[in-house]
């Protein structure tokens, strides 16, 4: 089995445990502002079911990440795993019911909703069956933290061509 210490030796030990860490911190930033917005900041946001589902999944979420955090900190890779891919259904979850109510938009930005919606379930189920064996634990990880990489090679890239180009 390969070293999965944080600090340890192996070089994809080191980033699964960076992106693990990073995952679950914007986990817990989305948990927190699902929860926070509808009840301070726009409180006729949701309207229906969803004024209570987005807060309760936000919560939820937060709790989640909050436990990734700990086993974090225990060095604990297979947990931490599972709990970041809790923190992926929980967010997915918080999406379903607006996609029932409106259904799924085929428009241009509705496609990656809809790579979203599809993929989401299929990462986070897939990473926790990886981490639940703890065969491959980086490979868990690796796939659990796919949707924050995306994300951040995105963002990298956006940044280089507003730099080259201009905004």
């Amino acid at each position: 089995m390969a070293d999965v210490e944080p600090g340890g030796g192996s070089r994809f030990g080191r980033a699964a445990w960076l992106l693990l860490i990073l995952s679950a911190a914007l986990a817990a930033y989305f948990g927190l502002s699902s929860l926070l917005l509808p009840l301070l900041g726009a409180p006729n946001l949701y309207t229906g079911v969803d004024r209570w589902i987005v807060p309760a999944t936000g919560a939820l979420q937060l709790t989640a990440a909050a436990v990734a955090f700990r086993l974090a900190a225990r060095r604990d890779l297979r947990g931490t795993t599972l709990a970041v891919a809790m923190c992926l259904m929980l967010g997915w979850l918080e999406m379903l019911p607006p996609v029932i109510r409106n259904g799924l938009d085929l428009g241009a930005e509705g496609r990656l909703t809809l790579a979203y919606f599809v993929a989401m379930p299929v990462v986070a189920v897939s990473a926790a069956a990886l981490a639940w064996r703890n065969r491959h634990p980086i490979l868990a990880a690796f796939i659990v933290t796919a949707p924050t990489t995306a994300g951040l090679l995105f963002t990298i890239a956006f940044a280089i061509m507003i730099a080259i180009y201009g905004f």
